[in-house]
């Protein structure tokens, strides 16, 4: 759980930084042989303000409600 909180925190503090979470998504358009022409396009996943504060929020309870493993 701790895991996934940590995870969701960063995903949050990303999506306030930049407005969303930016990736790059790459198609291969054509094929002849050994010959491949791909395409490369940087995409942008929004993410409002309020959907990142409440993974921040999520994220924390996660982390900090977590139990402790057994020694």
């Amino acid at each position: 759980m701790r895991i996934l909180g940590v995870v969701l925190v960063l995903i949050g503090l990303i999506g306030l930084a930049f407005g969303g979470i930016p990736y790059k998504h790459t198609e291969n358009v054509a094929q002849i042989g050994d010959f491949k022409m791909k395409v490369t396009e940087q995409k942008h996943w929004n993410l409002p303000p309020l959907v990142s504060g409440f993974a921040i929020l999520v994220g924390t309870a996660l982390f900090f409600s977590a139990r402790k493993p057994n020694a």
